[in-house]
């Protein structure tokens, strides 16, 4: 500190050797701008993930539970509901098939002797190579029904459906059937090819 006289003037002058120079502080660079979908929190990420879930499944959820969507067929018949099942022996051992709906069933290679298949639905149904000797079929549709290789000796057809029905290789001795019927039948006049029918 230096005092002039005369003028009463004070000055400050600085010491050479306690100098301190500053630096100037660096300013941060600027940072970019964040697009405006990177300060969404978390939650908000949630919230926009769930309402495109169910944007997209909603249609496909109310389309399986809307009233537009058939339901379980219900039919008039009074024998059971059998459609499109594969049977075993243990299956029909105590069954009765009057009236039943087997349509697209799977009957093959099974002991049907002596069972009732009356006014039965069976379209498209599958016999092949099952023992069906005295079985009753009369008034039945058996429009393409397979009974390839099976036996049907004395077994009751009078008045059923046979329009495509395939007897390939069945042995239809004494089966009761009118002329007419037949004629619409595949193989009915073949030679039996299984051995079915020599089983007791």
């Amino acid at each position: 500190m230096t005092l002039h006289r005369g003028t009463g003037m004070i000055s400050h002058v600085a010491d050479p050797g306690n100098t301190r120079t500053t630096k100037p502080m660096p300013m941060p660079p600027d940072e970019p701008k964040g697009r405006w979908w990177g300060h969404l929190s978390p939650w908000l990420w949630g919230l926009l993930a769930l309402s495109i879930i169910i944007g997209t499944q909603v249609p496909r959820i109310s389309h399986v539970f809307s009233p537009e969507t058939p339901g379980p067929r219900v039919t008039a018949t009074s024998g059971p509901e059998l459609s499109g099942v594969s049977y075993t022996q243990a299956m029909v051992a105590t069954m009765n098939f009057a009236n039943a709906d087997l349509r697209g069933a799977r009957l093959s290679h099974l002991d049907l002797r002596g069972k009732e298949f009356r006014n039965a639905n069976a379209a498209g149904a599958i016999f092949s190579g099952s023992l069906l000797d005295g079985a009753d079929f009369s008034d039945a549709d058996l429009r393409g029904t397979d009974f390839s290789g099976a036996c049907l000796q004395g077994s009751d057809l009078t008045g059923a459906n046979l329009a495509g029905a395939n007897f390939t290789g069945t042995d239809v001795s004494g089966v009761s059937v009118s002329s007419s019927t037949v004629a619409d039948a595949l193989g009915w006049n073949s030679i039996p090819t299984s051995p079915i029918c020599f089983q007791n």
